[in-house]
């Protein structure tokens, strides 16, 4: 049943971002893709203002939640020309809100998390939308194949891992943090980043040469460390987690551990998959 619904949960939630891809592509208006990363930022921000408040770092929660999508609309306007001034004035804001507050060290952990939340989230997120517009200008499709490609790498990742991790896995990777993580898991994952890369890379003449042997090699190493990416973001959510005590970090989407767990690896991935 589990694995039912984490099926559904990809399907439907793959055919969302297609979706938007397409429509953005097709009629290009690129910018439709911020208000998806907008959405799944403001719930992957929720929710991690829960895990925080469970380890007693009590952020203040309109106010965090609130600069998300100022953080996310400033990437995706004005060519992202002022975003950097927008994170610049977020962490500052986190500082001075919690300047005052005693205990001195309570008050440190309050800013740090404010900060790191406002990284870990809106700001990694923002390199998808970096890859999506990230095609030569009067190539509109090329920007969405970019996307393809990497969310091809990191669900194919996923995929593998828990599949051949599941049939086969015996030799625990990080038993003290995520005791379901075996090496041949991690195996899988890496042989279905590539098989995902290549499928993805089928999608565009611009790409498919690298399925073949002209460019395999590079396709094979972008794979490879963008799969080790996604595994590290997958591990840092799980020690998260069990820092505040929680199994899931949330309820959405159905069969997964909420917002942050599904975009666990895809945060990591993004960040390595654009430089």
């Amino acid at each position: 049943m589990n694995l039912l619904k984490r099926v559904v949960s990809a399907v439907v939630g793959a055919a969302v971002v297609f979706g938007v891809l397409f429509i953005g592509s097709r009629f290009e208006i690129p910018w439709i893709a911020g208000f998806l990363l907008l959405a799944i930022a403001y719930l992957a921000g929720r929710e991690y203002l829960q895990l925080t408040k469970r380890l007693d770092i009590e952020l203040a929660a309109p106010e965090f939640l609130i600069w998300i999508p100022l953080l996310v609309l400033s990437y995706i306007t004005f060519d992202g020309r002022f975003a950097e001034v927008v994170l610049v004035f977020a962490i500052a804001y986190q500082v001075l809100r919690h300047l005052g507050d005693v205990p001195h060290r309570q008050g440190l952990f309050h800013a740090a998390a404010g900060v790191f939340g406002f990284l870990y989230i809106p700001w990694l997120l923002q390199y998808f939308y970096m890859i999506y517009t990230g095609g030569p200008a009067g190539s509109p499709y090329l920007g969405s194949v970019n996307a393809l490609v990497v969310l091809a790498m990191i669900w194919g990742y996923d995929s593998g891992a828990y599949l051949i991790g599941s049939a086969i896995g015996r030799h625990k990777a990080f038993p003290n943090t995520s005791p379901n993580k075996t090496w041949e898991g991690i195996a899988g994952g890496f042989v279905f980043a590539l098989i995902g890369g290549m499928v993805g890379a089928l999608a565009s003449p611009v790409w498919r040469e690298m399925v073949f042997w002209n460019g395999f090699v590079h396709l094979a190493v972008s794979s490879f460390l963008v799969g080790w990416a996604v595994q590290l973001g997958d591990v840092f959510a799980s020690k998260l987690k069990r820092a505040a005590g929680v199994k899931d970090s949330g309820k959405f989407p159905a069969g997964d551990g909420g917002g942050p767990d599904r975009i666990r690896g895809l945060l990591f991935g993004l960040a390595v998959f654009y430089l």
